[in-house]
């Protein structure tokens, strides 16, 4: 099997609502709702990866980021290894869309989840039932599809935000 490919995904809150992209036009899962981010560079960090996806994508300059979790999951043409970083932004700064995609700003209860792509539909639903794995767990089956927690806290807000 190939090498995973790394990818980031930001996670990120504005007056108690998440924002969400759609895939751009022409590419694999086109129009179909994600996590902004994309992927990570030979020798890149993930927090200067998804630093530089969001200002590349959305114009949106990242203050903070923090790795919540991550999975792995397998598309029939690739595998991914799929990090999500809890993202602080400039409540002043708009988004500004530079590929072709739609953003929007969702509640818990109106999020896309029909319209997403798979890993991260996945991920959600894994995050809001509570299965996932620790990282000790993870060591010991290491080609699973279930969220890794990096952040225990942090990704339980996002546990709590998702179950309202």
């Amino acid at each position: 099997m190939n090498c995973p490919l790394e990818v980031c995904a930001a996670v990120i809150f504005h007056g108690g609502r998440l924002l969400l992209a759609t895939r751009r036009p022409g590419g694999h899962l086109a129009g179909k709702w994600e996590f902004p981010g994309g992927k990570v560079k030979a020798g890149e960090t993930l927090v200067a990866c998804i630093n530089r996806e969001l200002q590349e994508e959305l114009g949106l300059p990242v203050q903070q980021a923090s790795l919540l979790f991550d999975v792995q999951h397998h598309y029939p043409e690739k595998t991914i290894h799929l990090h999500f970083l809890l993202c602080e932004i400039d409540s002043d700064k708009a988004v500004h869309p530079r590929e072709g995609q739609l953003v929007a700003w969702f509640q818990a209860d109106q999020l896309p989840l029909q319209n997403m792509v798979p890993a991260d539909r996945i991920a959600i639903e894994h995050i809001r039932r509570s299965n996932w794995m620790t990282q000790d767990e993870y060591s010991e089956a290491p080609d699973t599809e279930l969220p890794v927690l990096r952040n225990p806290v942090l990704t339980g807000l996002l546990q709590d935000w998702l179950r309202k």
